[in-house]
């Protein structure tokens, strides 16, 4: 795809030769230089129209500066040009098949209707994302087709849209009009092509269809570049810069979208629930460490409070020291869905984990981008392979300062040949890097043995952990490495001025006892919760109300005392002035526990409710219409709040205030 002309090779004549020869008749290179200069021209139209983006919103990036970017727009590059070869697909395929009618009259006016028409829809998309990024803050997606499609507020909006944003229709009309002159003056230095069929012709269409694969995919890496991708190169903010609104749209036309619901108008939902929390009371924030420590797998059943034989001495003789939350419950059932869960408050909403949705790039609150403000560091540590379930993505867009996986470990002496780095061996390298943290620090670990195939080292495979087999196996090797890590952890400068907070990403579903009820209801959500702080007793307590990941986030803050405003679904744990709840989702089934009471929804129209606290197994539903009414209704808020906030991007108390 470049003019062979322009080579110059006057001391090898021969290879010359040789590569025009392979390179068949120049005609066929006119074609292939024509369409590159047509691409490169649309690579710069979306570099113009970005620059008119960031200089009308720049009000929403007030920290970039020329420097970064430059950085961001060279980043960027790789997102147009997939976006280009996607949007011009069919006109690069159909000008270079290699047949004699290819340069008919006819055929080759209808090309030039082709790419003057695919690439004036996908430049009046980017043009029209300009006034519509204040509105949802982050690129459009393929929702906004879902969004003209139904009935909704779009058509009467949009006399106001235009009268806002007037230029729009005007710079559309002006890229329109000069996209066909300069196309025209383009083309008219390439007429009267003859295209005749060789084999070699053949082999270059077969080899550009190969180029045009990569260069949507955004290169040879394992999986095509997607909108979180853009997350390793620019913070959540800088998102939309990086992103091209085409890139958007076209990455997530395959992906489940959300309904937008009005059950309740805004009034009503300020009354009834507000997902802006503030626990400070004026009180002084406590400026402790605080470590999260998230199990692999580690279902309730597997530990001293699970009722069954326990597999955790070490955390259960931690729990005698701790504050126990004995009705806690993971949102979902992934280490997809458990991440986010725990760090960023977000429960399982749809099918699709939040880390590979159309959502991924929204602006959120989350531990790290909010104890960033009171000057702690963040880190996220992980003994996998980096980029593992995009953990490194999400660690970005959540705000750790870093990721340590595999990688970063750098001895793969301890890899497990599986999924990554030994529980025992990364937990000690976690405890010695927590020592070089800037304090106060919030860091995670999440680990990883306790996952099938349940391996543990060969020398651990004794009379101690011989008679366990599959998950009993890994859990007790990683109560275990959690015992080496906390001998270690505790003999650390850091040690007594931090808060632990011990839990699951999830439980384990594979579950032996299939009767149980840890295969049943709330029970396949059952994990240990616990908070342990070595110098404040006042953290040693069991507390039997309703706990789920969602409301770490809350908890922790509160327990912080930290000072300002934030957003989160979930409730802190130390409130005791709001009702407790928990919320699950797998699938269609959605589950709901307001205090004692559990709603089953398995579609709409179709629910039962239940007394959790008389009947765990969830055998005997009620009959209680107004009970019913009333749990129904509670669904639906939340479920309003949580899909709306998603679709409209409102998921940090800055984007909160603002919609």
């Amino acid at each position: 795809m470049f003019d062979i002309s322009m080579i110059r090779l006057s001391n090898n004549s021969y290879f010359r030769a040789s590569l025009l020869s392979f390179m068949g008749e120049s005609t066929w290179w006119l074609v292939y230089k024509k369409v590159l200069i047509q691409l490169l021209l649309i690579l710069v139209v979306f570099q113009a129209i970005r620059i008119l983006f960031v200089c009308i919103n720049h009000q929403y990036f007030p920290t970039l500066t020329i420097l970064r970017y430059v950085t961001l727009v060279l980043h960027s590059l790789r997102f147009d040009w997939s976006a280009i070869v996607s949007v011009n697909l069919l006109y690069i395929t159909l000008s270079f098949i290699p047949f004699s009618f290819v340069s008919k009259g006819w055929y080759q006016r209808f090309l030039r209707i082709l790419f003057v028409a695919s690439n004036s829809i996908a430049c009046l998309f980017e043009l029209s994302d300009i006034g519509y990024f204040p509105y949802v803050r982050k690129r459009m997606t393929a929702e906004v087709f879902h969004l003209i499609g139904r009935k909704s507020d779009f058509i009467d909006l949009l006399p106001s849209y235009l009268k806002e944003f007037w230029f729009v229709p005007i710079a559309a009309c002006l890229l329109v009009a000069g996209l066909i002159f300069f196309n025209h003056k383009l083309l008219a230095r390439f007429r009267n092509i003859e295209i005749h069929f060789s084999l070699k012709s053949l082999i270059l269409f077969i080899l550009s269809l190969g180029v045009m694969a990569i260069s949507i995919r955004g290169g040879l890496q394992l999986k095509p570049v997607m909108n979180i991708n853009a997350l390793l190169v620019a913070s959540n903010d800088e998102v939309p810069i990086v992103l091209n609104t085409t890139f958007s749209i076209i990455h997530t036309l395959e992906q489940e979208k959300l309904e937008q619901l009005n059950y309740y108008n805004e009034s009503e939902l300020q009354n009834l629930y507000h997902p802006i929390k503030n626990y400070s009371g004026g009180l002084k924030p406590r400026n402790c460490n605080v470590v999260m420590i998230l199990l692999e797998s580690f279902g309730r059943q597997y530990t001293g409070i699970g009722g069954r034989k326990s597999y955790t001495p070490f955390l259960d003789s931690l729990m005698t020291q701790s504050m126990v939350f004995r009705n806690a419950f993971a949102n979902g059932h992934r280490s997809a869905d458990g991440i986010p869960a725990c760090i960023g408050g977000i429960p399982t909403f749809m099918n699709e984990a939040f880390t590979t949705s159309p959502y991924a790039g929204n602006q959120f609150d989350a531990l790290p981008n909010l104890l960033k403000q009171q000057g702690y560091s963040s880190s996220f540590f992980h003994g996998g392979t980096n980029g593992t379930m995009s953990f490194d993505i999400f660690a970005s867009s959540a705000g750790f300062d870093r990721y340590v996986g595999r990688t970063e470990y750098n001895h793969d002496a301890d890899y497990d040949g599986t999924w990554g780095i030994w529980d025992e061996p990364f937990l000690q390298f976690y405890a010695r890097e927590l020592s070089k943290e800037k304090q106060p620090f919030f860091s995670t670990v999440f680990t990883l043995s306790s996952h099938e195939p349940f391996k543990i080292p060969a020398q651990y495979n004794t009379e101690l952990f011989a008679s366990y087999q599959g998950i009993y196996k890994g859990i007790s090797y990683s109560d275990m490495a959690l015992k080496k890590f906390f001998q270690t952890a505790s003999k650390q400068p850091w040690f007594r001025n931090t808060l632990f907070v011990i839990t699951a990403d999830h439980n384990f579903l594979a579950n032996i006892d299939s009767a149980g009820y840890y295969n049943n209801g709330m029970g396949l959500y059952a994990i240990p919760v616990l908070f342990f702080n070595p110098s404040d007793k006042n953290l040693i307590a069991t507390n039997r109300k309703p706990m789920q990941q969602i409301d770490l986030l809350p908890s922790i803050l509160d327990y912080l005392h930290y000072p300002g405003n934030f957003f989160a679904y979930g409730n802190s744990a130390f409130d005791t002035t709001t009702s407790r709840f928990v919320y699950t989702q797998m699938g269609e089934h959605h589950q709901v526990m307001f205090d004692h009471f559990v709603l089953n929804i398995d579609h709409p129209g179709k629910s039962t409710i239940y007394n959790y606290q008389e009947d765990s197994l969830l055998k005997a539903p009620l009959m209680n219409d107004s009970l019913h009414e009333k749990l129904y209704s509670s669904f639906k808020l939340l479920k309003q709040v949580l899909n709306n906030s998603m679709i409209d991007n409102t998921m940090s108390y800055q984007t909160y205030l603002k919609k």
